[in-house]
């Protein structure tokens, strides 16, 4: 099984050292062994540096800390929630910060979640956890999306070339009978004109045979040219 992989940015080299070691301490306090996660941390010293790395390498999960120089958490949050590529991936924020409206501004810049220092190990493990099981169901739906897509494709593509195949083939089948009928009637119309008949009784019958024969022409035209 792949080993999640989770970005930490955050100014301060030691506070990636304390992240790796509380998780590793949340982990063996669970209360089910079977649960114990081996992540694949990686580290970035600042927010455009977090960013480079998302441009090359996979990621599940970001810890991101607010409080940064040049760049710092908020606009680190927008920028990646702005990608595409990047929409689905978590981004816990790591800060300080614990009022209301400090807390809300992290949540419409796009952060999923946040914690607060000091970290808790276990709240750390919870919040990872989740967050993890929410990129997995994620990614469940992107690939049973493109699936989705992929065979609406093919079944538009086997629809068009069934519908060329078919459109060649009341050209090639039908026109010919049609063009027969119409010179027939035409033919017994002169031939008609030399015999001994009921001449307006015969002409009468052969202009419904002509206009019907125009009428299956005509459907027959609409038919084609709505399959190509």
């Amino acid at each position: 099984m792949n080993k999640s992989s989770i970005l930490i940015i955050d100014d301060e080299p030691d506070n990636f050292d304390v992240i790796e070691t509380l998780l590793s301490v949340g982990a063996e306090n669970s209360s089910t062994l079977t649960q114990k996660h081996d992540y694949q941390l990686h580290y970035a010293a600042s927010g455009q540096e977090g960013i480079d790395f998302l441009e090359t390498c996979k990621t599940d999960l970001i810890l991101l800390d607010i409080m940064m120089p040049v760049m710092d958490g908020i606009e680190v949050c927008q920028r990646i929630k702005a990608d595409a590529k990047w929409k689905g991936v978590p981004i816990v924020v790591v800060t300080a910060l614990n009022t209301k409206s400090d807390l809300a501004t992290c949540l419409h810049a796009g952060a999923d979640d946040f914690i607060s220092k000091p970290i808790n190990a276990i709240e750390l493990d919870a919040r990872v956890r989740s967050m993890l099981r929410i990129k997995e169901q994620y990614d469940d739906i992107q690939t049973l999306s493109q699936a989705q897509g992929n065979t609406i494709n093919f079944l538009n593509r086997t629809l068009n070339e069934l519908r060329g195949n078919l459109a060649s083939n009341l050209t090639i089948e039908q026109d010919k009978p049609l063009t027969g009928i119409l010179m027939t009637i035409d033919l017994l119309r002169d031939e008609i004109e030399g015999m001994n008949a009921n001449t307006p009784v015969i002409n009468e019958m052969l202009d419904l045979i002509y206009i019907w024969a125009h009428r299956l022409e005509s459907l027959t035209y609409k038919l084609l040219t709505n399959m190509k």
